[in-house]
């Protein structure tokens, strides 16, 4: 037995909802180890592994009709929004281990990256109530990406998953440059109608962050009531580049390149079809309604 095994009781009927495929497997690879430092502890929990692509969802919805109280997502991004849609907002508190490729949301909640350290807070976090966005009658955390953003979102998972943290979206982001053009899109909210015509990418954000450490609207809160909307202009390869070089450094908002809004309401179309991701998952389709309701998710964070 591990002596630096930290104690964790947790004053819920817990469960546990795993990907082990997130993060190339970085999941399956550390829930063994996650698992043993619950048995130490003596904590009761349930666990339920996903198989593929929306199970965690009707696994999370299978947790609380078994009497889970809390319930906890083990994965990325994409786990941990299919895990919301699942679980009864109104009385379950949620859960975040974050073992995916990018983790982005993780960091607009402030919870730890390391899964250790994660766990151990779990019992000492209250619940913390936080919003949620709508995109077309399903729940997201984290952002929803049209366009550019969304094809890389779908390369870094299908053929740089097995890259830990925004490497991966870094090495589809050179991919796609070359790739992807423009389009037309039309946004148009509470007072607001834009129409831009040449389109790189528009994010709608709850959270800061996405793909690893991009924050592509630093600016969000995930506990203000509201959406940000992030609209990129196309550029040539080199100013595309540097966009995205200050999207790292947080310093691209302001430029002629981008258009923001913030909003509670967007219906967002295109002249043509875009890839579309919700948490960085491509289950989207336009055109596309996306609201906000607040504070609507307990979740076990550190308070802002």
């Amino acid at each position: 037995m591990q002596t630096n095994k930290k104690v964790v009781k947790l004053a819920y009927n817990t469960a546990f909802v795993v990907n082990p495929a997130a993060g190339g497997g970085h999941a399956g690879r550390v829930w063994p180890d996650l698992s043993a430092w619950l048995d130490y502890s003596g904590q009761p929990y349930l666990a339920y592994f996903t198989d593929a692509q929306g199970d965690a969802t009707s696994l999370a919805a299978k947790a609380v009709s078994e009497g889970a109280e809390l319930v906890v997502a083990v994965g990325g991004d994409g786990t941990v929004s299919e895990v919301v849609n699942g679980i009864d907002i109104d009385k379950t508190v949620f859960g975040i281990i974050p073992l995916g490729t990018g983790n982005g949301f993780r960091r607009s909640c402030g919870i730890p990256g390391h899964w250790e350290q994660a766990l151990s807070k779990l019992s000492q976090w209250s619940p913390r109530k936080i919003d949620l966005g709508i995109v077309n009658n399903r729940f997201f955390l984290n952002v929803v990406g049209i366009g550019f953003d969304a094809a890389v979102a779908e390369i870094a998972s299908e053929k740089y998953g097995n890259i830990k943290g925004y490497a991966a979206y870094v090495a589809a982001f050179f991919e796609e440059l070359t790739k992807f053009d423009h389009f037309n899109i039309s946004v148009k909210g509470s007072d607001l109608n834009l129409k831009e015509m040449k389109t790189l990418l528009a994010v709608v954000a709850n959270g800061k962050n996405y793909g690893g450490q991009f924050s592509i609207a630093p600016q969000a809160s995930i506990d203000d009531g509201n959406l940000d909307l992030i609209v990129v202009r196309k550029g040539n390869r080199s100013e595309t580049t540097l966009l995205a070089a200050k999207v790292l450094a947080g310093k691209h908002l302001g430029g002629k390149a981008i258009i923001t809004a913030r909003r509670k309401y967007f219906y967002i179309d295109t002249d043509h079809d875009v890839p579309v991701h919700i948490d960085g998952e491509i289950t989207g389709s336009l055109p596309v309604e996306i609201s906000v309701r607040p504070a609507a998710l307990k979740i076990l964070a550190p308070t802002s």
